[in-house]
């Protein structure tokens, strides 16, 4: 392929991602798959037997978390290898240490800290501590990138959505029910994604896209395994569904986070990330779905509504330039 034909393939792929309806559809199915991880997730530890107050419980988390991410890594190299007949390695060592720098923070602290944590809280309380990431990544990113600097309707919507995830917090008894070990690690699992998606926004353009997500799921995975077997974690399956539970998660992070790589790379950060406080209403969801926990509550309604309007004041554009 010429010089010139691939400048005509690299500008045909910036009309085909810049078009609405194609981020919009690619932002929400991310959506949908993150927040249905909640629900899949509580699952898992049932169906692998992970008990919250055994002595191994944090080994075998990181070790499922480890095992969740290994499998999705190899999904997404090998799928993008295939379907775009490349090679599935990086090309240059500038390449692999982007994979190894992105691995800290997106897989290593992220899901070390989230897997623990959501094991510790419910999964519409998690989905909402989660939900914080949309918020912190606005923050950083008008602190690192000259485009994307906070003005008025950002800061108001950000104060918003705060204040939406205070409000879900609060309990029938006006108390604000915040336990360290389940909300706490969560928020900290939200501020590595926030920093994750950052650095990803930094390295994704002289990195592929998919390939830089997939090896960074390799590396930080294989910490997570390393860690938890070290420390002595174990998986019992109940049957065979424990495994189509984890096979799902592994697909759904692959899918989502090729979707959000290959977005980062055409669009602002805080355009897409404010769209992810959208999870808590599918986490919250499906957690009354699968888990049974009660939503029907008049603080997840307020909050909701909060977070929603939160969403709509940052992505708010005075010039109307941006829809």
């Amino acid at each position: 392929m010429t010089i010139q034909e691939q400048n005509q393939n690299e500008i045909n792929k910036i009309q085909f991602f810049e078009k609405k309806s194609v981020w919009l559809t690619a932002t929400y199915i991310c959506i949908i798959l993150w927040g249905s991880a909640f629900p899949a997730i509580k699952t898992g530890y049932n169906l692998f037997q992970i008990d919250n107050a055994a002595a191994d419980a944090v080994p075998s988390l990181l070790l499922f978390a480890g095992l969740r991410f290994f499998l999705a890594g190899l999904l997404m190299i090998s799928f993008t290898a295939i379907t775009e007949k490349i090679s599935p390695f990086p090309q240059n060592k500038v390449q692999w240490r982007d994979s190894l720098i992105l691995a800290i923070p997106q897989t290593i602290l992220q899901y070390g800290f989230f897997f623990v944590g959501l094991a510790n809280t419910s999964g519409a309380i998690g989905s909402i501590m989660a939900s914080t990431s949309s918020f912190m990544s606005v923050i950083l990113a008008s602190l690192v990138f000259v485009d994307e600097r906070l003005n008025f309707s950002k800061i108001i919507g950000c104060i918003i959505g705060f204040i939406g995830v205070i409000v879900l917090n609060i309990n029938r008894d006006t108390t604000l029910g915040f336990n360290w070990l389940g909300d706490g690690l969560m928020l900290l699992s939200a501020l590595a994604t926030a920093i994750g998606t950052l650095i990803n926004k930094m390295f994704v353009n002289r990195n592929h896209p998919r390939l830089l997500s997939g090896w960074n799921f390799i590396f930080g995975s294989s910490v997570l395994i390393l860690t938890g077997l070290s420390l002595g974690g174990s998986l019992y399956p109940r049957d065979n569904t424990a495994w189509l539970i984890l096979i799902y998660l592994s697909a759904l992070s692959a899918i989502a986070f090729a979707l959000w790589s290959t977005m980062l790379k055409y669009h602002s950060v805080s355009k897409l990330s404010m769209f992810k406080s959208l999870i808590p209403i599918v986490g919250t969801i499906g957690s009354a779905i699968f888990l049974k926990e009660n939503i029907l509550q008049i603080n997840l309604i307020v909050a909701l509504l909060l977070v929603v309007a939160g969403i709509g004041l940052v992505n708010y554009n005075k010039s109307g330039d941006e829809k």
